[in-house]
Order: C-alpha cells, then structure tokens, then sequence
C-alpha cells in the first residue's frame, strides 16, 4: 500500500493527504450535528409529552372536583323538592340538567383515564419513551414513576370503579325521589321526607369517602405530571453525557486521522527527499 502510495506524484499525495485531514473532520461534524439535532429533537418530544401529561391531569382533576360537587347540589336539589317548601318547576329542570352533565363528565373521565394510562403510564408506555428514558438518567427521579403508577393503578382498578358505581347509585336514588314528586304528585309527610334524606345521605356519605380517596390518588398523578415536567425540562446528565462523550471519540478519531495522515506524508514524502538531498549532497 505504501509503495502504490510512493509511486503517485507528489502532488498528487500532498492533495490527497489534505483532502483525507479536511474530509475526516467534516463528516464527524456532520455526524456529531445529526446527533445533536436527533438529541434535541427527542428532548423537544419528551417536553411536549410531559406538557400533555400535566395538561390531561389537572384538568380531569377539576372534572372531577367538579362532579363530585354538581352530585352535593343535587342532593340539595331533591331535598329541597321533597320538603314541598320550594315549588318551582325550573327546579326540576336543573335537576335534570345537572344529572345529565353528571353522566357526561363521569364518562368523560372513565374513557380519558383509560386513554391517560395507555399514553402516559411512565414505565409502560411507548408514548413515555423518551421521558423515561430521561427520568431513569438520573436516580433521584426514579420514585416519579413508581409513584405514578401506583397510583394510576389504585384510580383504574379499585377508586374510581368505586366511586362511579357510587355516584350512579345516588343518582339513582335521588333520581326516584324526584319522579315521585313531579310525575306522581306524591306529598311526602315529615318523617317519610326524612327517610328519604336519610338513605339518599347514607349512600351520598359513602360516595364521598370513596371520592376522596379517588381524588387522593388523582392528585398525586397531578404532582407526579408536574415533578415530570420539571425534570424534563431541566439539562441533565441524559443530554450532556451523550454529547459530550461523542464529541471526545469525534475529536479522538480526528487527531488519529491527522498523526496518521502525517505518517504516511513523512514515510513517503519527507523521508524519500530528505534520502534525495543528503544523497544529492554527497554528490555535490
């Protein structure tokens, strides 16, 4: 290879060699700014999703403080109609209305819960990739995840199916006290309202214990969405690291190329005209 190498005119070696020290660096460069923009743009995705996270979070936790408390003025509602003291009509019609935006926010929480631990469950999902990835580089953010989803699990598999069940049969109830004031007629005597009240607050009592356990729960998904947030967004070792061990192999292949480059100059340039002017100094 050397000897093909010495049989090339000289120029044509010196262009070849300062083609070979300009090349080498340029296509590291190149490599080293693909994989910057790669890194950056993962990052970019990971903040976006952890942004979606805490999003979808804190606005279901208003849904569902919210449900809960449109499920009292119900209660409030009935009550207020079995006592016969209020004989509005337009009180039945907002009964109505708010047993119907009831249903619809329960549903609405039941199919975005299902959606929340497909998309955004840190150690399962595929959608998390790039926030787990960043999470598990540092150890101190290793209980995020844990945490998240334990308590995605308690909500999923044990408080919200409690709870639903719960607010459904409140619903149920109240909504056959009301049925029986405005269809039938009935006038219900004081110790019969009381009855009524009685059991409609016991299964409302147990509706609420189970909420709040479930919005317990809620809440710590919440703070788990924003400790995410916080940590993805933050420049760790998950971004520097990376960069900074590529660009020290980078830099370690380029003075490799060039002592390299100049080997070979030195082997078949330098050497053989330094052979040719003591050579030619004997002579002389």
């Amino acid at each position: 290879m050397l000897r093909f190498f010495s049989n090339i005119p000289i120029f044509r070696r010196l262009f070849i060699a300062f083609a070979v020290v300009a090349a080498i660096p340029s296509i590291v460069i190149i490599l080293l700014g693909n994989f910057y923009l790669t890194s950056l743009n993962g990052h970019g995705q990971a903040v976006q999703t952890s942004f979606d996270a805490q999003s979808i979070a804190s606005n279901q936790l208003i849904n569902l403080q919210r449900m809960n408390a449109l499920l009292q003025t119900r209660q409030d509602q009935v009550t207020a109609s079995l006592s016969g003291v209020i004989k509005d009509p337009a009180l039945f019609a907002s009964g109505a209305l708010i047993g119907s935006d009831i249903e619809g926010r329960q549903t609405d929480f039941g199919q975005v819960l299902t959606e929340y631990k497909n998309n955004y469950t840190l150690a399962t999902s595929d959608n998390m990739s790039n926030v787990r990835n960043i999470l598990m580089s540092d150890i101190t953010n290793g209980s995020i995840i844990t945490d998240q989803q334990t308590a995605l699990n308690n909500v999923t598999t044990k408080q919200w199916p409690a709870y639903s069940a719960l607010q459904k049969q409140v619903l149920n109830q109240l909504q056959t006290s009301d049925d029986a004031i405005r269809q039938q007629g009935k006038v219900f005597t004081p110790a019969e309202v009381n009855q009524i009240f009685a059991n409609n607050y016991a299964t409302l009592f147990k509706a609420n214990l189970a909420f709040t356990d479930l919005k317990n729960s809620w809440q710590h998904v919440v703070d788990d969405a924003v400790s995410m947030g916080k940590a993805v967004t933050a420049i760790g070792a998950a971004e520097t690291q990376p960069i900074l061990i590529s660009t020290t192999i980078a830099a370690f292949f380029i003075i490799l190329m060039v002592l390299a480059t100049g080997f070979v100059v030195n082997l078949t340039i330098t050497q053989p005209l330094r052979q040719l002017a003591s050579m030619t100094r004997r002579i002389a």
